[in-house]
């Protein structure tokens, strides 16, 4: 089966299959077809997806930074050739699609290469300013993650943003850090500083000369 862009005839999609039985039928945004390839009915739309977003540590030091990890999914209803839900696979960009899908559905092999989908990471600061904090893009597992250093000290509001996709709906999620203010630095303690040894024995030195000097003169006088 082959998806073309009515406009310029390019390739926007293809699927392994041999979609003769029944014909093929749209309706409401949605495709559905019988492939004789796995005697499996096909129904062909836009995928919901799920965003999950944590913040590592929770509690952290002005000056340090913070880790953000999660993952955007796949939720489609039923299974997959694996033996496995839809739900919860990776979410994939548009471009490695269809090997994905045949991988998934019709036991081809694994691509390998294939990439993630993007998503922004935003926050609102204790002063309640927007701060867009990056873009980041999901591996083939569906995981990201992101390191920055929160400019200010106080309680941030993180928001993950899948914006969604031709192959796929929109997802968020929202987690909190708490930044607290470093601890005042302390000062360095005095010791002592060492006598050097040198000078003490010069001291010593000009102490027994002038006392010689002093007892002579006493003699003569006497």
């Amino acid at each position: 089966m082959y998806c073309i862009n009515a406009t310029d005839g390019t390739l926007i999609w293809s699927l392994l299959g041999f979609h003769t039985y029944n014909g093929i039928l749209v309706a409401d945004g949605h495709l559905v077809a019988y492939n004789s390839y796995d005697a499996q009915v096909y129904c062909y739309g836009k995928g919901r997806t799920a965003t999950t977003v944590t913040a590592a540590p929770e509690v952290s030091v002005h000056g340090s930074s913070v880790l953000l990890k999660g993952m955007v999914t796949d939720q489609s209803p039923g299974k997959t050739c694996l033996g496995v839900p839809a739900a919860g696979t990776p979410a994939i960009s548009d471009d490695d699609m269809s090997p994905w899908m045949e991988y998934l559905y019709q036991q081809q092999p694994m691509p390998t290469n294939a990439k993630g989908v993007e998503l922004t990471l935003d926050a609102l600061d204790p002063n309640c300013n927007f701060v867009h904090i990056g873009t980041v893009t999901s591996d083939i597992a569906g995981n990201f993650g992101y390191a920055f250093v929160p400019e200010v000290p106080g309680l941030y509001k993180i928001i993950a943003t899948f914006a969604g996709s031709k192959s796929y709906y929109s997802s968020y999620a929202e987690t909190f850090a708490n930044v607290e203010e470093a601890p005042p630095a302390t000062a360095a303690p005095e010791y002592p500083q060492p006598v050097d040894p040198t000078m003490t024995i010069v001291g010593v030195g000009i102490a027994i000369i002038v006392a010689v000097v002093l007892v002579g003169i006493w003699t003569k006088r006497k």
